[in-house]
């Protein structure tokens, strides 16, 4: 007989209560104040990618950019406490790489799931699911309500973006 495992076993399994979510979910969080943090002028041109210990990892476009931040390198860490220290993060060294710039920004590298390029949003977010299946995201998405580190926006999106890509799933399954 095969065996049949709810959803939120799986997801609960394989990523919610693992460390490796919660810190990635912090460091997105983080990063993406990093045009706060930066300002204008440079968040075009780096971008972090990595928090190992105390120490952020940043790409950058080129030698030039890198120079320029190092010159600013305590007013970023300064401006980054205020963000970074409300998700568990103290701050006190930043490394520089523009070598990596490339690589992160490669438009030839493939992520994430190109199935979903021909079906539309509207046909993801009408697709029903079942009584068990909506039970069973419940108790995931009552699991995000209870996160601490992110705001009530960033907490409504990432309940969004499991249920459609739990929807996405029964459509191309679907197909």
């Amino acid at each position: 007989m095969e065996h049949i495992s709810k959803i939120s076993d799986i997801l609960s399994e394989s990523f919610f209560n693992k460390d490796v979510c919660l810190s990635s979910v912090k460091k997105a969080t983080a990063f993406g104040f990093w045009k706060d943090i930066t300002g204008s002028r440079f968040s075009n041109f780096s971008m972090p990618y990595d928090i190992k210990g105390s120490t952020l990892f940043v790409a950058v476009k080129n030698p030039q950019v890198m120079q320029e931040l190092i010159f600013y390198k305590n007013n970023i860490l300064s401006k980054s406490k205020n963000y970074f220290s409300p998700l568990g993060y103290n701050i006190n060294e930043i490394r520089y790489d523009y070598k990596i710039w490339n690589k992160i920004n490669s438009s030839d590298e493939v992520i994430g799931d190109n199935s979903l390029e021909d079906i539309d949003i509207e046909t993801i977010e009408k697709t029903d699911l079942t009584p068990i299946e909506q039970k069973e995201i419940s108790k995931v998405t009552d699991t995000i309500s209870n996160y601490s580190f992110m705001t009530d926006e960033q907490k409504n999106r990432f309940k969004r973006n499991i249920i459609n890509s739990i929807k996405a799933k029964k459509v191309i399954n679907s197909l």
